[in-house]
C-alpha cells in the first residue's frame, strides 16, 4: 500500500459534541480514555488522535478495531477507511478512483462528500469529478437508492476514504455520571436496565440477592460477563453476591404470604441501599417493567420504594416484554438470561397487587434487621472483568424421569396439595439440608420445582453430599403440559 494511505478508524462523537467547552474537554478525555480500554482489552495494537468532533485510531486490523469501539458509549458512528494524503483534487480523485474502483464495479452507485478546512474546490466538486471518474466503470448513478456508496471526508490536507458507516450505541462516555448500583436477578429485564444506565454515562456495580445459592450465581454471574467483557470499558464493574436464603425462610414462616413479593422487594432495596452507600453510588437501578407482575403494580411499586431514601431508576418502567427482548438480543445477554430460571419457591401463589403501606410494616416489625446487616456485611464481591465464565450445571439437568427414581417436589405444601407428580415427596426446598441424611444415598433422585431454578441449586447440593441427583428441566410447568402424569 502506498506510504501516503494508511488503515485507520475514523470515530464521530455523539451528544458529547453539543456541550459547553468545559464539559465537552472532560468527555472527550474519558472517551478517549474508555475507547484506549476497549482497544487494549481486545489486544488490538493502535495509535490514536482526536481533533473537534473526530477521533483517529490508526491499526493494521481496522475492521477488528472498528467493530470493538462501536461498543464504547459516547460514539455516534464510526468507519473503517482509508487515510491518504493530498496536494490537488486532481491527486486526490485519482486515489479516491483507484480504491473505490472494485466497490463501485457494475453498480449504479452514489458519492457522499464532506470537507473542512479551506480549500480552492467545494464539496461538490469533489463529489462531480469523482462521480466522472468512477462512472465508466459502474451502472451509473442513482442518488436516492444506490447500490453502492463512496464516501470521501476532507480534513485540510487529508481525506478519509470509506464504503460504510456504521452506527454505534451513541450515549455519553461511560463515567461521566457517577455511579449507581443495580439490583439484578440475572433475568432478561435488569441487565437491559443496566446497559441504559452506561448508556448514559453511568457506572454500573451490581447487587444479586441469592435465593437459591451457587447454580443461581453462576448463572447471573454469566450474564453480567457479557456486560462487563463487551460493554464495560473505562472501569472493573462489581457484582455483590448477598445470600438471602437464611432471609426469605423468615419472611416465608413469619409474615403474610401475599405481602410476601412486596416485603422481599423492600429488604432487597434496602441491600442495595446499603452496598450503594458503601460504594459511593447515587441510586438504585431496577429492570421493573409496570404492571408486568405482581409487585410492580404502581401502588406496589409505590408501597416498595418507600422502603428506601436512595433514588430507584427504572429505565424500562413504560417498554413492553417485546421491546426489552429485543433489546437483549442486541445487547448480547438474552441467550444467557433464558438459563436463569425463575425463584419458583420464594413468592406467594396468590400476591396482593394493592398493597397498603401499613400493613406491609406491620408485617416487617417480625422480622429482625439483624439478618439483613449480616448477610450485606458478608456479601461476595466479584471483580466482574477478571472473573472467568461460569460453567453451568447442565449435567444436573434431566428432560425426563428416569424409572424407579425418587421423586422430591420441593415446593411448598399449599401448592403441592393442588397439583404434583404422581408418587412424589414433597420436601419443602428451606428444609431439604435438614433432612438429607434421612435419604437413601443408593437411590436417584429427582428434584421438581415450578420452574426448575430451585430443584437446580438442589441437585448441585444433594451432588456434594454424595447423592445422585438430577433436576427436571423446565420444572412442573413444563411437565404439566405433557401427558401420563396425574392429579393426586
Amino acid at each position: 500500500m502506498d506510504e501516503q494511505i494508511r488503515r485507520i478508524v475514523l470515530v464521530r462523537p455523539g451528544e458529547l459534541t453539543i456541550k459547553g467547552r468545559k464539559t465537552r474537554r472532560l468527555f472527550e478525555k474519558l472517551l478517549l480514555s474508555n475507547i484506549k480500554d476497549s482497544l487494549g482489552s481486545a489486544k488490538i495494537s493502535f495509535e490514536i488522535k482526536a481533533e473537534p468532533g473526530r477521533i483517529y485510531i490508526y491499526t493494521d486490523d481496522a475492521e477488528k478495531a472498528a467493530e470493538q469501539v462501536c461498543r464504547v458509549f459516547g460514539i455516534k458512528s464510526l468507519s473503517a477507511a482509508l487515510e491518504v494524503e493530498f496536494d490537488t483534487l486532481d491527486e486526490l480523485v485519482k486515489k479516491a478512483r483507484d480504491i473505490f474502483a472494485e466497490h463501485v464495479k457494475g453498480k449504479k452507485f452514489a458519492v457522499r462528500v464532506r470537507r473542512r478546512g479551506s480549500h480552492s474546490f467545494t464539496s461538490m466538486d469533489v463529489a462531480k469529478k469523482l462521480g466522472d471518474a468512477l462512472y465508466p466503470l459502474s451502472r451509473g448513478v442513482d442518488l436516492k437508492k444506490p447500490e453502492a456508496e463512496v464516501f470521501v471526508e476532507i480534513r485540510e490536507k487529508r481525506a478519509y476514504l470509506f464504503t460504510e458507516v456504521k452506527k454505534c450505541c451513541g450515549g455519553l462516555p461511560l463515567g461521566s455520571e457517577g455511579r449507581v448500583v443495580a439490583l439484578v436477578s440475572g433475568g432478561i429485564d435488569s441487565p437491559v436496565a443496566a446497559w441504559y444506565m452506561m448508556r448514559r454515562g453511568a457506572r454500573v456495580d451490581y447487587v444479586f440477592c441469592n435465593l437459591a445459592g451457587e447454580a443461581a450465581e453462576a448463572a447471573v454471574l454469566s450474564v453480567l460477563k457479557v456486560l462487563a467483557d463487551k460493554w464495560s470499558y473505562g472501569y472493573r464493574p462489581k457484582l455483590y453476591v448477598v445470600d438471602f436464603r437464611e432471609f426469605l425462610y423468615e419472611l416465608r414462616t413469619k409474615t403474610e404470604l401475599s405481602l410476601l413479593n412486596v416485603l422481599l422487594k423492600r429488604y432487597m432495596y434496602r441491600a442495595a441501599e446499603m452496598i450503594a452507600e458503601k460504594t459511593g453510588a447515587e441510586g438504585i437501578v431496577t429492570g421493573e417493567v409496570l404492571g408486568q407482575v405482581a409487585s410492580q403494580t404502581l401502588r406496589n411499586l409505590y408501597v416498595s420504594s418507600l422502603a428506601v431514601r436512595a433514588p430507584i431508576y427504572r429505565p424500562l418502567i413504560g417498554l413492553d416484554k417485546d421491546e426489552i427482548v429485543a433489546e437483549a438480543e442486541r445487547i448480547g445477554t438474552y441467550r444467557f438470561s433464558l438459563l436463569v430460571k425463575e425463584y419458583c419457591g420464594a413468592f406467594a401463589e396468590h400476591p396482593k397487587t394493592h398493597a397498603s403501606l401499613d400493613e406491609v410494616e406491620r408485617e416487617e416489625e417480625k422480622i429482625s434487621g439483624e439478618i439483613l446487616r449480616k448477610a450485606v456485611q458478608s456479601a461476595k464481591v466479584i471483580d466482574l472483568r477478571s472473573a472467568a465464565m461460569p460453567k453451568l450445571t447442565e449435567k444436573y439437568e434431566v428432560d425426563e424421569i428416569p424409572q424407579n427414581a425418587v421423586i422430591l417436589d420441593l415446593r411448598p405444601s399449599s401448592k403441592y396439595g393442588r397439583w404434583h407428580l404422581k408418587n412424589s415427596l414433597n420436601i419443602d426446598f428451606m428444609e431439604l439440608p435438614m433432612l438429607l441424611n434421612k435419604l437413601d444415598k443408593n437411590k436417584t433422585y429427582v428434584l421438581v420445582c415450578d420452574e426448575g431454578a430451585l430443584s437446580l441449586e438442589a441437585a448441585r447440593l444433594m451432588r456434594e453430599k454424595g447423592f445422585k441427583a438430577y433436576s427436571l428441566r423446565g420444572g412442573i410447568r413444563r411437565i404439566q403440559k405433557k401427558k401420563g402424569y396425574f392429579r393426586r
